[in-house]
């Protein structure tokens, strides 16, 4: 198999072991930045996109994590890291945990309110605490191992049950996912820069689709009209409706210009 077809392989693979884990009522999650007449939209859990941003429900995010882990102990030639939300779920984890780190090569335990650094017993199973960091916002299991797999989520604040985050099984995101956390464990960045990006990105991405899907409607419809009754398309009338057109598609090329304004800009 070609490795395109490897990941293509490893997404359906995951994406039916966490539909498999949640309860028949519950497996949809809703598309970000999109909307019909105002109404978020809904998807089947097992219709969801790789390197596309959902919001999951907490069941759903749980079960993307404990696919990823079983992925991972398939295949014990990488590291695994996983994230709790606070020190007592760990501990309570902690026997399961002692399980999955004899599965694979290493495992990283990402965990708020626990000390800086703890050298568990058994080699390669450490674990790290995300007090005060911005990883405690954030739920993750991720296998840097073949094929590399990654679920990440950010919670939100006010709805814990709620999170935007995505899967993937591209090995290029997957490193630099890694990368990025190796820096905000070792404290030598505040940002979790590569989240960042792809969120900004993928809404910069289903805005301008958004925007040429309606104007497209109003051009159509325009059309139609003309058509209709065509001694009301005047040369005024028409190169009216061009210029229209040109002033639009500067205006979304805008759109991504100043998105990436926004990635570039340094944050504190």
């Amino acid at each position: 198999m070609t490795g395109r077809n490897i990941q293509r392989s490893a997404e359906r693979a995951l994406v039916r072991d966490a539909v498999r884990r949640v309860p028949s009522g519950q497996r949809f999650a809703q598309e970000a930045f999109t909307s019909e007449h105002r109404r978020p939209v809904l998807v089947r859990l097992s219709e969801v996109h790789p390197d596309t941003f959902y919001h999951f429900d907490g069941v759903s995010a749980g079960a993307f994590c404990d696919a990823v882990v079983d992925a991972a102990m398939h295949r014990s030639d990488g590291r695994l890291t996983l994230s709790y939300s606070a020190y007592g779920e760990f501990r309570s984890q902690q026997r399961r945990l002692q399980r999955i780190a004899g599965k694979v090569e290493r495992l990283r335990v990402l965990a708020v309110g626990a000390p800086e650094r703890i050298a568990v017993a058994d080699h390669g199973f450490s674990v790290y605490g995300t007090t005060g960091n911005v990883l405690a916002n954030y739920r993750l299991a991720m296998n840097e191992g073949s094929p590399r797999v990654l679920f990440v989520c950010r919670e939100a604040a006010s709805d814990r049950q709620r999170a935007l985050g995505f899967f993937t099984c591209d090995a290029e995101t997957v490193d630099e996912i890694a990368d990025d956390i190796e820096l905000l464990v070792r404290g030598l960045t505040r940002r979790f820069a590569t989240f960042d990006r792809l969120q900004t990105l993928h809404e910069t991405t289903q805005r301008v689709a958004r925007e040429l899907e309606s104007y497209s409607r109003r051009m159509e419809l325009a059309i139609r009209r003309a058509r209709r009754r065509p001694d009301l398309l005047t040369p005024a009338r028409f190169n009216r409706i061009v210029g229209q057109a040109i002033t639009k598609m500067e205006q979304l090329k805008e759109i991504p210009r100043r998105a990436l304004r926004a990635i570039d800009r340094p944050r504190r």
